[in-house]
């Protein structure tokens, strides 16, 4: 297994308690309950609220979350069609700022959500199958599991940020503030 997760952020992560030893299947289940919790919960005008601690509001992290599983999706649909050579890395917040997250509606942001847990997931059963290892110009070699299980603290991790926005507004959907 590869040790990125836990040397950068600890584990449990100090922020949003995420555990690394998750299996791929608890990490596809991560993922899609993020996905469930945040569709079930944000009413559809808390996509600009913003936590005073954090840099995006909470349509930037629920695009982010989507953009990033469309993009380790096509890094591990890349793999399973045969492409081998390492995967490029991407700025996030210069996609945030090329797609002009705080732009988008909130309600389009958890639609796309949506599409892309659901092609991540399949591209994750694939990889799977097909036992590819991912080369991470930064991150070194991982296997399908180390990438599902850091696209699961992804997801998990800006959860908790959207639910601690919701909480320190006063929104619907706050709860307490931990998330699913």
């Amino acid at each position: 297994m590869s040790e990125w997760g836990r040397a950068t952020y600890g584990d449990p992560c100090e922020g949003c308690g995420f555990h690394w030893t998750i299996t791929r299947e608890q990490a596809v289940a991560t993922v899609t309950a993020a996905h469930r919790e945040l569709a079930r919960s944000l009413p559809a005008d808390a996509g600009q609220r913003r936590h005073p601690d954090l840099e995006w509001s909470v349509v930037a992290y629920v695009c982010h979350v989507s953009d990033n599983l469309r993009i380790w999706a096509e890094r591990l649909a890349g793999l399973v069609g045969g492409d081998s050579r390492p995967v490029a890395r991407y700025d996030p917040d210069l996609l945030a700022e090329a797609r002009r997250y705080d732009g988008i509606a909130l309600t389009a942001a958890v639609w796309s959500l949506d599409r892309s847990v659901r092609d991540w997931a399949e591209a994750v059963r694939q990889a799977d199958e097909a036992g590819v290892i991912l080369v991470h110009p930064d991150r070194g070699a991982q296997s399908v599991l180390d990438v599902a299980r850091s696209n699961a603290h992804d997801a998990h991790h800006h959860c908790w940020d959207i639910f601690r926005t919701m909480e320190v507004t006063g929104g619907p959907g706050g709860g307490d503030g931990a998330g699913p």
